[in-house]
């Protein structure tokens, strides 16, 4: 996997790069200004970038979002470009920003505070690149707690919600299996239920994956920009 990693703190390139580099990943180039990712992912044509949000600005605030501005170029320039954005503070706002990317996949959004190790961010990375949604699991944890229940996600039981939740946050099917405490067939049905109640079209399994978890982003408040609620309507 060809990879550019993107910060502007010239200590945390280096220890991104070096730990992902020990499991494999062929970095090709580093970049620590927007202007410099653009160039770079044009010359490299990479597999994936992993991008900091904030470059610069960290205190997160909408306005520091030059990554985000990056990423919507890259996204124009290859639907299929693999891209994994981090902040060191992670907010639904830019969770929204992030999932109205392109069509949401081959994306993906992690807290720089939570990333345990850099295993974590090459399987992100192998993931978007294979065209899934990687979600941060505390933020979606969160943003399930506070999801709208007027959307077709609350006609699933609480079990098939939970099968959900689990998927979104990147868990496979036998690893749900093993947090729920049931067989791998019984999160298979729980899934395909939850397909049916989506009403996510017949494809492959990993593409209905993908679908399943964007619908649970939409539910759970990842409206693109400027998408108004009936509250907001009303006031």
């Amino acid at each position: 996997m060809r990879v550019i990693v993107a910060d502007d703190v010239p200590m945390l390139r280096d220890l991104y790069r070096q730990s992902i580099q020990a499991l494999g990943v062929d970095v090709v180039a580093e970049a620590a200004t927007t202007a410099e990712l653009l160039v770079q992912v044009r010359g490299h044509r990479p597999d994936a970038v992993l991008v900091d949000i904030n470059f610069g600005g960290h205190l997160g605030r909408p306005q520091d979002d030059d990554g985000l501005h990056a990423a919507e170029r890259l996204r124009a320039d290859d639907p299929r470009l693999g891209i994994v954005m981090f902040s060191v503070h992670m907010t639904p706002a830019y969770l929204r920003r992030i999932t109205a990317i392109g069509d949401g996949t081959h994306i993906g959004y992690l807290g720089k505070e939570r990333i345990k190790d850099a295993q974590t961010i090459v399987d992100a990375l192998a993931r978007v690149t294979a065209g899934e949604t990687v979600i941060d699991g505390a933020l979606a944890e969160q943003m399930l707690r506070t999801r709208r229940v007027q959307d077709p996600i609350a006609l699933l039981t609480a079990r098939q919600r939970e099968a959900l939740e689990l998927l979104a946050q990147g868990r496979s099917n036998k690893a749900i299996a093993e947090r729920m405490k049931v067989a791998v067939p019984t999160v298979e049905a729980y899934l395909s239920e939850v397909f049916k109640t989506l009403d996510i079209p017949a494809s492959p399994d990993d593409h209905k994956r993908v679908l399943a978890v964007l619908a649970w982003l939409r539910s759970a408040g990842a409206r693109p920009p400027g998408a108004r609620t009936a509250r907001d309507r009303e006031a």
